[in-house]
């Protein structure tokens, strides 16, 4: 796991990353525009950031982000060549990967952090829902079937005295399942920042618990990928673009207040909301242990045919 709180080395990575990655001379020209396409959530703000703060451009990169409507058009859109690289959940991946799409992972977007959660199982505010065994049976929302949300919450109920097998779920997008929880339409459902706090803040629901934590301290769910003849026609620029967003995850990790604005522009969200909601954890180097995680719970949940070295899912140049 990657501590809020990240070694003074990292910082001063970041805050250097411009100046370290500039080329000089004639490779001071900006290359091939690399669009990165995802959902414009927090996960997004080192890309952001060096995006802002021309740390890409003087990198000689030309990066742009392209907003998508969910992880799985994203993960198309790579697979399909009309963008470069995606920001994907892992289980959107794996399942594509391994159905055959050409899809390469080149990078994390974050790691849990249980100290921060930045997502949380909700449950009605006074419903007495406290372990898996109270949901045995229960109807349960997830944003889109099969999602890395609803592994989540399946793991979490058994390994808490539960019986996933007896759960019915159903699709309820974010935007509207805290209403659904607090209505008794679904008894419980998992939402991110700033759903979580939004949700909330409107006192009809509580938290129940940090589902994630059911893969294991060391976990990701979100990660960059590239289509793999793109990413080897590129392997220069796919290693800049790395090796920047990670030294800007690292200066963002411990500068939330310097990037609220930002990302309340983009993810359209009031400014008060990002300022109070827990901020996504953004990693800063690429650990296979955290995909290797939701690989071996993702096989064990029949949603990837059986499970596999995550390491061999890893663009390596």
């Amino acid at each position: 796991m990657i501590r809020q709180r990240l070694p003074r080395s990292h910082v001063l990575a970041g805050l250097a990353a411009a100046a370290v990655f500039a080329p000089s001379g004639a490779r001071a020209q900006t290359s091939t525009p690399i669009r990165v396409v995802g959902l414009a959530t927090d996960d997004t703000t080192p890309v952001q950031y060096a995006i802002t703060n021309g740390w890409y451009a003087k990198a000689g990169l030309d990066v742009s982000f392209v907003g998508a409507a969910s992880s799985a058009l994203a993960t198309q859109a790579v697979i399909g060549g009309s963008q470069e690289i995606g920001l994907s959940s892992p289980v959107a991946f794996l399942r594509s990967r391994l159905a055959g799409s050409p899809i390469t992972l080149i990078g994390h977007a974050n790691v849990w952090n249980p100290k921060r959660p930045a997502a949380l199982m909700i449950v009605e505010v006074d419903a007495p829902a406290a372990t898996g065994a109270d949901l045995t049976g229960m109807i349960l929302g997830t944003a889109a079937l099969h999602d890395i949300n609803q592994l989540a919450m399946n793991a979490w109920i058994d390994k808490t005295g539960g019986d996933s097998t007896t759960v019915k779920w159903i699709e309820v997008p974010d935007a509207a399942a805290g209403d659904a929880v607090a209505d008794h339409r679904i008894a419980a459902t998992m939402l991110q920042e700033p759903q979580l706090t939004v949700a909330l803040r409107a006192g009809h629901v509580r938290p129940l618990a940090p589902a994630y934590s059911a893969f294991g301290l060391r976990m990701t769910s979100g990660v960059y990928v590239a289509h793999p003849d793109w990413a080897a026609k590129n392997a220069a620029a796919v290693a800049t673009f790395t090796q920047v967003t990670y030294a800007s995850a690292a200066y963002c990790n411990l500068h939330h207040g310097e990037t609220a604005a930002l990302m309340a522009e983009i993810m359209k969200t009031p400014l008060d909301v990002i300022k109070k909601m827990v901020r996504t954890t953004s990693a800063v180097s690429t650990d296979p242990s955290c995909l290797q995680s939701v690989i071996d719970v993702a096989a064990k949940y029949k949603l990837i045919p059986s499970a596999f070295d995550a390491k061999d899912a890893y663009f390596t140049g």
